[in-house]
């Protein structure tokens, strides 16, 4: 139930920004953010409470979660203004896993699924990971050194965003060292709960970027 309300909540955040927020391109962009984090709960939602065993579904709901860091790390770029002919080369990796995965979609399986988090099978989890999270470490570092520099309300915000998201991970991966893997084998599920907070950040952030009208 905790995934179809986070869902819930998000398209309400969706629908907000889709009549009131001004129409740019970085607000386009945290649009559809929030739009993969919500189909990502309503699908965990579909998985766990009504299909279980369809490996599909699972597939669609990790190809949809795989195109969140790429597009996190061209928000943040674009919010930079960072130009760069190459820039789109960072969604690479979500197109390769999602072409990779539709060959291995026998491998998919629900584990186990609670009212926190759900625990998935996947192949090549660790080289999935790898490319996962390499994107959000990077627009931490990008946002955290705008936010020195200009120290708007904003931004602030949505650096606290990144930050609660990714949390988990780091958590995670401590337990790991320590010989304790559990978090880690939850943890795509696990930060997708955290990740609310970051869908708030990029509603608060759109909700106040009205200066862009160029990029529109």
């Amino acid at each position: 139930m905790l995934s179809l309300l986070i869902a819930c909540v998000e398209l309400l955040f969706l629908i907000n920004l889709l009549i009131f927020a001004q129409k740019n391109k970085l607000n386009k962009i945290a649009e559809i953010l929030i739009f993969i984090l919500m189909l990502y709960q309503l699908l965990e939602f579909t998985i766990c409470r009504a299909a279980p065993n369809n490996t599909w579904i699972i597939y669609i709901a990790f190809s949809a979660i795989s195109f969140l860091p790429p597009l996190a790390l061209l928000f943040i770029l674009n919010l930079k203004g960072v130009q760069n002919k190459y820039i789109n080369l960072i969604f690479l990796p979500p197109v390769f896993f999602t072409i990779f995965y539709v060959f291995n979609i026998n491998v998919f399986k629900l584990i186990e699924c609670t009212s926190l988090y759900s625990i998935y099978k996947y192949p090549y989890g660790d080289l999935y990971g790898f490319f996962y999270y390499v994107p959000v470490i990077i627009s931490i570092i990008i946002l955290f050194k705008e936010t020195l520099k200009k120290r708007k309300a904003e931004l602030i915000i949505l650096l606290v965003g990144f930050l609660v998201m990714s949390f988990p991970v780091i958590v995670a991966f401590i337990l790991k060292l320590f010989g304790d893997g559990r978090l880690v084998t939850t943890i795509v599920s696990v930060m997708c709960k955290s990740a609310f907070f970051f869908a708030f950040s990029l509603f608060y952030f759109a909700l106040h970027n009205k200066s862009e009208k160029e990029n529109a």
